[in-house]
């Protein structure tokens, strides 16, 4: 059985987290066509600096050793901590018996809590994961904001998808380039 356990960030996770984020968006880039994209091109030094104005959560595995195969399921029960002073057994990848295989960020700025980077390593993907990131960083912010706002790339109908489901609602659409556009979307702080 595994157990999905969500909690923040520590500074020496930031090497697995990136891995993480540069294995999920490789697959974007595949899926589209592109040749890079700034989410694979981050170095640990802007990922660093982000950590100290970020609240940046991890998503680890227990027990990972037991998956067998791509998309396994995974104990539904999901296990949101709250940030305390963490066992060492959980800041790094595959020690004790945890894996890190999702992250998110976000920062508040006025009354809107900016979430960005939603990552899970791709076969780790469509199990919930990148549903209990989410919830786990709304959580992190419902007291100080007022609403929450993120930007996903419009042709990416996972995405599209999954925010939708959470309930989220395209405000606006704004071209970034030839190949690029980016969907704005916002939720209501409930």
């Amino acid at each position: 059985m595994n157990k999905l356990i969500i909690t923040k960030a520590a500074k020496e996770d930031l090497p697995i987290i990136l891995n993480v984020q540069r294995k999920a968006f490789l697959e974007v880039a595949k899926t589209f066509h592109l040749k890079s994209m700034p989410q694979i091109e981050q170095t640990l030094e802007s990922l660093a600096d982000e950590f100290k104005n970020h609240t940046i959560l991890k998503a680890s595995l227990a027990n990972i050793s037991e998956i067998k195969h791509e998309n396994a399921p995974i104990d539904k029960s999901v296990n949101l901590k709250k940030s305390k002073s963490l066992d060492s057994r959980l800041r790094g990848n595959d020690e004790g018996d945890l894996t890190i295989v999702g992250s998110v960020r976000a920062y508040a700025k006025n009354d809107t809590c900016y979430v960005n980077r939603l990552v899970v390593l791709p076969e780790f993907q469509n199990i919930g994961i990148g549903k209990a990131l989410m919830s786990a960083i709304e959580n992190q912010f419902k007291n100080i904001v007022k609403r929450y706002e993120l930007f996903t790339g419009s042709r990416d109908s996972r995405n599209l998808y999954l925010y939708n489901q959470l309930g989220y609602k395209t405000f606006k659409t704004e071209k970034h380039n030839e190949e690029i556009s980016f969907v704005y979307m916002e939720k209501s702080v409930q």
